[in-house]
């Protein structure tokens, strides 16, 4: 019978979608009188985890991007000791019959360590795929120096020669490194199950070699919001919102364009290397930068569309089932999991994944449709229970529950 989870994720507090789901999955958990503990590389500790009374250990140690001695991050990426060892120490005071470790992220600090601890102590142990770093190097199935999808076969020799690291080839060769790793810890563990949040991350899964090793079952994240009647009047509303990391994989330059192209309102929300760049490039566009709770429900109700624009594939799409649980119509590329949450001319529109004539076709679309039409397509197909934290938990309970049978 369930009585402990503990959950493993790289940071002690919400740096993005991910880091919202597994937090707030803690939250959750707790208030259902379940035992949790938070087991993370990187603070600063989320306040809500202490109130609550969620037992965590951290590290406090920084990710390897930011890790100042380059030789400690490099070895520290691969295998880190540290978290080993305390997690090791952690799974020894615990009973494997009544535990489930759930992990949601481990490349950004703990490394793959922390993955063959639990298998060492004989706990089964749940992962969601947030991102592909279960098959591909980078985590994204993308070339980052060509700014689009990847096809290659991960680890494949086509694969070990391409340069398609965000920073060097050298950092790709690392990279290749960390997977071997990461590949032999997982062909060894013997109770894992994976969770995919999308059906385009579950087919990748079962089109890879792990389908023949490792379960994997199809749940959708929750999604960051509180579920009302309230929605937003898209029809008195003027701008086109941009919500993502500033970054070119994530088609911030599409969105200026378009949006500056066609003479239009755009309000950008995030943080990242292009912000202050892009700020000077599109004076016309307001960027204000990460926001959060209340302040970013504000800009929610001066919305009129919602643009996602990522040319990757992205494993859900996060912000656009958030964005639908306002009433607000989405404009999505097809390459991109988020289409799956989009019925083209009904709730949305679908363009071509990184192509900004495309994309403004669409905004056109948009800009002739009868967008209240639109949005009361979202509420009559309102999904606002299936993306529920009371859904998502009562869902995991069963996949928790059944495991440890």
């Amino acid at each position: 019978m369930l009585g402990t989870v503990v959950i493993v994720n790289d940071y002690a507090y919400v740096n993005g979608g991910a880091g919202w789901v597994a937090l707030s999955t803690a939250k959750a958990l707790k208030k259902k009188g379940y035992r949790v503990i938070l087991f993370s590389g990187v603070g600063p500790i989320d306040v809500g985890l202490v109130e609550l009374g969620i037992e965590v250990v951290c590290l406090g140690i920084s990710d390897i991007l930011h890790e100042k001695n380059r030789l400690y991050a490099f070895c520290q990426g691969l295998w880190n000791k540290k978290a080993y060892n305390l997690f090791l120490n952690l799974l020894s005071a615990l009973n494997n019959k009544e535990t489930i470790i759930h992990f949601h992220s481990w490349s950004k600090s703990l490394s793959p360590s922390v993955l063959y601890a639990t298998n060492k102590m004989g706990f089964h142990s749940v992962l969601t795929l947030h991102d592909f770093f279960l098959y591909c190097p980078n985590g994204g199935f993308f070339n980052y120096q060509k700014q689009k999808i990847c096809s290659l076969n991960p680890l494949s020799l086509s694969c070990l020669v391409c340069n398609c690291d965000a920073r060097s080839y050298s950092q790709k060769v690392w990279r290749c490194i960390r997977q071997f790793i990461q590949n032999r810890v997982v062909r060894k563990m013997n109770n894992l199950t994976c969770i995919s949040i999308s059906d385009l991350s579950s087919r990748i899964f079962n089109e890879s070699d792990w389908h023949e090793k490792v379960s994997n079952i199809r749940i959708n994240n929750p999604i960051e919001t509180k579920f009302t009647t309230e929605y937003v009047s898209i029809e008195k509303n003027e701008t086109y919102l941009f919500i993502a990391r500033l970054s070119l994989e994530k088609g911030l330059d599409l969105f200026c364009d378009a949006i500056s192209q066609l003479g239009l309102k755009g309000c950008v929300l995030g943080d990242g290397y292009l912000l202050e760049s892009y700020r000077q490039k599109y004076p016309t566009i307001e960027f204000a930068g990460w926001v959060s709770g209340e302040d970013k429900k504000y800009y929610y109700q001066s919305a009129k569309a919602f643009i996602f624009t990522s040319r990757w594939y992205e494993t859900f799409g996060l912000v656009v089932a958030e964005m639908k649980s306002y009433g607000i119509p989405c404009i999505v590329p097809d390459r991109c999991a988020a289409s799956e949450q989009i019925e083209e001319g009904k709730t949305g529109y679908i363009f071509e994944s990184g192509n900004l004539e495309s994309l403004k076709e669409c905004i056109c679309k948009y800009e002739q449709t009868d967008i209240i039409k639109l949005q009361n397509n979202i509420l009559d197909i309102s999904t606002s229970q299936k993306y529920s934290m009371e859904e998502h938990i009562k869902v995991l309970l069963n996949v928790y529950e059944g495991i440890l049978l």
